[in-house]
C-alpha cells in the first residue's frame, strides 16, 4: 500500500479508491443529485470519526496508530516501536471507542438538531415545500442515520466487527466464532426482511457467518505443519515481539471479509508453538500471502518475531506502519532478521531505501543495522536495492568505509551497472581499501575487470 494521504492530530490516514466508490454506490439512488455527493461526504466523515475514536484511544493508552478507509469501511491498527500488549479491559475500550465516538460526536447531536430544535424543524419544513439546490435537512438526516446505524452495526457480536472483538476478549476465540455465526444468521434474516437492504444484507451477513465458520473449523482440526525452515535458520532473538496480536479496529472492510473459496485460511492447531506458527507465517510471506501469515499468528495467540510483524505489515499495510515496525525491529535487534524474507519484501515493494534512510538517521546503531540490511539485500539477489542502501550507509560514515564501498561496487556490478561499480571500487580505494587479491578474485566484479578503466584503478593498489 502507498503512504498516508493526510494526517489528523498526527495520525496517518489513507483512503483507498474503492471506499469512495462504495460510498457513492450506497447513495446513488438518492434525490436530488446533489444529495448523492453529500451522502458520500457524510459517509467519509462519519467513518473517519469512527476510526479516529479508535486511534485517539490508542494514543491515550500510549500507542501510535494508523487509519485506512477501505472497501465497506475502515480499520485502525497500532504502529511503531512503542507498541505493547493491552490488558483485556483496555482492549475492549479500544474496540468500543469507535462506535461511542461516532455516536457522541456525530450521530446523537445530529439527531437532536434535526428532530428537537426549532431550526431543524424549520429546515425540514422548508425542504418539504421547496427542494432547492441545497438544504441542511437531508444533510442532517443522513448524518444522524449513517452515524447511528454504523455505530450500532459495529457493536454487533460478530467478528471482525468491533463487537466481535469484544466477544473474543470476553469468551475466547472459539466461543466468539460460534457467537458470531449465530448472530450473523439472525442479523442476515432481519436484514433480508428489511426492504431497504434485503438480499444484499443477507449476503453480507452470510459472508460473516461463513468466515467465522471457516476460522472456527481451521482452529479445531488437526493439521500438519509445513516445516520448511526460513533461510538462514533461527536466531537468538526469534521469539521477541511487540505485543500479543495485530488487531484491526473499526468497520468491516474487503480485506477482512473473505469470499467463499478463498485459500488464505490457516491450517493450524490451537496448541501450535510460537516457533511452529512463525515458520508457517514465514512460508506464507514467501508466497506473498500477508493476510494468511497474520491469521496464522493471530490463531496461535502470539505476535511473533519483530521482523515477522513488520513483514506482515508490509504486505497488509499501511506502509507507514511497516516502516515504523522495521525501524523498531532493527533498533531492538540490530543483527537483523533470521532469514532473507524481509529484505526480499522490502526490495520488491520499494521500501528498502526509505527504511534504510530512517535507520541511518537514527544514529550509529542504525547505520550498522542498515549495513546489515544491505548485506541481506545482496544475498537475496536484490542487487540494485543493496547498492542504493549501501550508498546511504557509506554517506553516513560506517565503521569500515572501505569495506562498505567495496560491497556497493559488488552490488552495482551484479545489478548490471559495471561503470557505476568501477566508480565505487575507486571510492573504496580512496577510503583505504588495500586488498588487491580480493579485487582480482571477487566473482561479482568480473564485468568490472573487463572495463578499460579497471587497470588504472587496480594499479593504485600495486604502488
Amino acid at each position: 500500500m502507498a503512504r498516508a494521504h493526510f494526517r489528523i492530530f498526527g495520525i496517518p490516514v489513507r483512503v483507498e479508491p474503492f471506499f469512495v466508490v462504495v460510498a457513492f454506490l450506497f447513495g446513488i439512488r438518492l434525490e436530488p443529485l446533489w444529495v448523492v455527493f453529500a451522502f458520500a461526504v457524510i459517509v467519509f466523515v462519519s467513518v473517519l470519526v469512527h476510526e479516529l475514536g479508535h486511534a485517539v484511544t490508542y494514543r491515550l493508552l500510549g500507542q501510535r496508530s494508523a487509519i485506512v478507509l477501505h472497501g465497506f469501511g475502515g480499520f485502525t491498527v497500532p504502529t511503531g516501536g512503542g507498541r505493547r500488549a493491552l490488558s483485556k479491559p483496555k482492549s475492549i475500550l479500544v474496540s468500543v471507542s469507535g462506535a461511542l465516538t461516532q455516536l457522541l460526536v456525530l450521530g446523537l447531536p445530529a439527531r437532536f438538531v434535526f428532530y428537537e430544535t426549532d431550526w431543524g424543524v424549520q429546515q425540514r419544513i422548508d425542504y418539504a415545500f421547496d427542494q432547492g439546490f441545497f438544504s441542511w435537512a437531508p444533510v442532517l438526516y443522513y448524518l444522524q442515520w449513517v452515524s447511528i446505524w454504523w455505530a450500532v452495526f459495529n457493536l454487533l457480536p460478530i467478528r471482525p466487527l468491533d463487537g466481535g472483538h469484544v466477544a473474543e476478549e470476553l469468551v475466547g476465540f472459539e466461543n466468539a466464532c460460534k457467537l458470531s455465526i449465530g448472530a450473523a444468521i439472525v442479523a442476515g434474516f432481519v436484514a433480508f426482511r428489511a426492504s431497504f437492504i434485503g438480499l444484499f444484507g443477507l449476503l453480507f451477513f452470510g459472508l460473516f457467518a461463513y468466515m467465522n465458520f471457516q476460522e472456527l473449523r481451521a482452529g479445531q482440526r488437526t493439521g500438519v505443519f509445513d516445516v520448511d525452515a526460513p533461510e538462514g535458520g533461527s536466531r537468538s532473538g526469534a521469539g521477541r515481539g511487540f505485543g500479543r496480536r495485530m488487531r484491526r479496529r473499526g468497520s468491516p472492510n474487503l480485506q477482512v471479509v473473505r469470499p467463499p473459496g478463498a485459500a488464505a485460511l490457516p491450517d493450524l492447531t490451537p496448541r501450535a508453538s510460537t516457533a511452529e506458527a512463525e515458520t508457517r507465517a514465514w512460508n506464507a510471506l514467501r508466497a506473498g500471502e500477508g493476510d494468511r501469515a497474520a491469521a496464522i499468528m493471530r490463531q496461535a495467540g502470539g505476535s511473533g518475531n519483530a521482523f515477522l510483524r513488520a513483514s506482515i505489515a508490509l504486505l497488509t499495510g499501511p506502509l507507514e506502519m511497516a516502516d515504523d515496525l522495521f525501524e523498531a525491529a532493527y533498533s531492538h535487534d540490530p543483527g537483523g532478521p533470521p532469514n532473507l524474507v524481509p529484505a526480499t519484501l522490502l526490495a520488491d515493494r520499494g521500501r528498502a531505501v526509505p527504511v534504510a534512510a530512517r535507520l541511518v538517521a537514527s544514529g550509529p546503531a542504525g547505520v550498522e543495522a542498515a549495513s546489515g540490511l544491505q548485506t541481506h539485500l545482496h544475498y537475496a539477489e536484490r542487487f540494485r536495492a543493496a547498492a542504493e542502501v549501501g550508498e546511504q550507509v557509506f554517506a553516513a560514515g560506517p565503521q569500515s568505509p572501505p569495506q562498505t564501498a567495496f560491497e556497493v561496487a559488488c552490488s552495482w556490478a551484479r545489478a548490471g551497472q559495471p561503470d557505476e561499480a568501477l566508480r565505487w571500487v575507486e571510492a573504496a580505494v580512496d577510503a583505504g581499501f588495500h586488498a588487491p587479491g580480493l579485487l582480482d578474485g571477487e566473482p561479482d566484479l568480473a564485468s568490472v575487470r573487463a572495463l578499460p578503466g579497471w587497470a588504472a584503478v587496480r594499479s593504485r593498489l600495486s604502488a
